[in-house]
């Protein structure tokens, strides 16, 4: 079954530490995984290049978290490849 959301706001954690604040996005995946496309507010560049890399983003009183386990940054595109954990 597709699946598909957005969202207004979330970050990346390379373990406690924001990697990737970023604003709107969306995610498009089918069984435990997906793509996480999103417009980047900030990021560090030394943190993003670690692993492993975790995904949050609010949703309603709970966060979603996926593992992240391909990134990639373009401008100010992030398009990245998660499982939910």
């Amino acid at each position: 079954m597709a699946v598909t959301a957005t969202g207004k706001a979330g970050t990346i954690k390379w373990s406690y530490l924001p990697a990737v604040v970023f604003g709107p996005w969306s995610f498009h995946g089918e069984g435990g995984g997906g793509t996480l496309t999103a417009q980047i507010v900030s990021f560090d560049e030394y943190r993003v290049s670690q692993r492993p890399l975790t995904a949050v983003v609010p949703a309603g009183r709970v966060e979603w978290r996926w593992s992240v386990t391909d990134l990639q940054i373009s401008g100010t595109t992030l398009t990245a490849t998660v499982v939910r954990l």
